[in-house]
């Protein structure tokens, strides 16, 4: 049963002095940040659509709401906020991103306390305070203040349901699943490609208290979790619908994510996609002739697959596409399939992301792989050697997002909500080992027949 009053006083300090430096490292990052001419494309759709809540209370993009859709809602309702609570009229003007930025700062900050927390329950006050600094001081992480995507919110919201995960297992309160389940409403307003974790560890709650307290437990746990998250998700679905009159669940960006991720000839990505497709587009559309093949929208390649299903919206055309591409490559190139989902696996977790640099890190990719295997190697004796239904959750909460890349779109942006579970996960795994080592170290030796000394018989 985690305490804090059992916390000494060491790691408090320690902590503070970790929330302070990477803390100072974040502001200077909101001060410094990317230019707004100079955000993605996907960090100026939440920054435009942030606006538009501000100033009208319209959820809508560029392209009106149903084009605003394709992102998810939480970052850009958290940003309004931000422009509510900053000082003065805001937004100015377009240009005027200084709270979105400093929004993520304190997304990012939180993000530090939140997973000392995670670490403390899952292994101990100092495996809070390692995994505290880590997270810290790991760099797309801290760059997060520089730029406005939701990732951030997605590190912090998923680190806080696996935390309250956490706390279920360890002190088994019931409510602490209901808790989880509505932190993980939030984690998927926020981020769509986890869409597949609440399910998923429902179900280990299931089969493992099931097994060990009893199957009503089990149930009632497992319910509890994920009512408490259809709860907190259910009135956007009702919204977005009704305003797009058909069902949406969350987005209408998942049609594009997999067809890019299972288009074979283009190698599961954008870039690749264009190369392949650059002969038909410029049939189609001669004003990019002399064009290079990566100065070619993006959006006109995908709606010009999309145009082969005119009775079909866009996100359900590109949805009957990715379908029509898995099913070709499980039946015909299952090779090819199987080398893209490795590579994509490689590109997702063994490249560190640049924070929308094009230098490249040769020193952070380095650290960044050995960062993932060693953690990830604790990870794996958590779950294997002590089976701690703990770090088993945040093993398959790994293993569904990446699961879903595999499939989709995978980029190494993509594993920044996850790095702080796997962190937190692997500190745990190997605290948990040296206190095992440890103890045996200084066990008394048996006595003479097999009897322990010490011991009264």
């Amino acid at each position: 049963m985690p305490r804090l009053r059992l916390v000494p006083k060491s790691a408090w300090l320690a902590l503070l002095v970790v929330l302070l430096v990477g803390g100072g490292i974040r502001a200077d990052q909101a001060i410094n940040h990317v230019p707004p001419g100079e955000l993605s494309s996907d960090a100026q759709s939440y920054m435009t659509i942030s606006q538009h809540l501000a100033t009208t209370g319209n959820y809508s993009g560029r392209n009106g709401f149903v084009k605003a859709l394709h992102w998810p809602p939480m970052t850009s309702h958290v940003f309004r906020i931000a422009y509510e609570v900053a000082p003065g009229d805001r937004p100015a003007y377009r240009n005027d991103v200084n709270p979105l930025h400093w929004a993520q700062f304190g997304i990012s900050t939180l993000t530090i306390v939140v997973v000392f927390f995670l670490g403390w329950i899952l292994g101990g006050p100092w495996a809070g305070v390692a995994t505290a600094a880590l997270v810290a001081f790991y760099p797309p992480l801290a760059w997060a203040p520089s730029n406005l995507l939701s990732e951030p919110l997605g590190a912090l919201m998923l680190s806080s349901a696996l935390t309250a995960v956490a706390l279920a297992w360890r002190t088994g309160i019931r409510w602490w699943w209901a808790t989880a389940g509505s932190l993980f409403g939030g984690v998927l307003l926020t981020r769509t490609d986890l869409l597949f974790v609440p399910p998923v560890l429902a179900f280990l709650a299931l089969v493992v208290l099931g097994a060990t307290v009893g199957w009503r437990k089990g149930a009632e746990s497992a319910a509890l979790m994920l009512v408490m998250c259809v709860v907190v998700v259910l009135p956007w679905t009702i919204y977005a619908s009704g305003k797009a009159e058909k069902l949406v669940p969350i987005t209408t960006g998942g049609g594009s994510a997999f067809f890019v991720g299972t288009f074979l000839d283009g190698n599961g990505s954008t870039f690749d996609l264009k190369y392949a497709m650059q002969d038909e587009i410029r049939s189609k559309h001669p004003e990019y002739l002399d064009a290079d093949y990566k100065e070619i929208p993006a959006e006109l390649v995908l709606n010009e697959v999309a145009a082969r299903h005119p009775g079909l919206d866009r996100d359900e055309a590109l949805l009957k596409e990715a379908r029509a591409n898995l099913r070709d490559a499980v039946l015909h190139r299952p090779n090819e399939l199987a080398g893209l989902m490795v590579f994509k696996l490689g590109k997702m977790w063994l490249r560190a992301t640049l924070g929308g640099s094009s230098t490249k890190k040769p020193v952070l990719r380095t650290s960044h792989v050995v960062l993932v295997l060693v953690t990830f190697l604790g990870l794996m004796i958590g779950v294997v050697g002590y089976r701690d239904p703990a770090l088993t959750s945040i093993l398959l909460a790994l293993m569904v997002a990446t699961g879903v890349h595999m499939i989709a779109v995978a980029h190494g942006r993509y594993n920044l909500p996850l790095i702080p579970l796997l962190i937190a996960g692997g500190v745990a795994g190997w605290a948990m080992l040296l206190r095992d080592l440890r103890r045996r170290r200084t066990a008394p030796p048996p006595a003479p027949g097999g009897v322990a000394t010490g011991v009264v018989v």
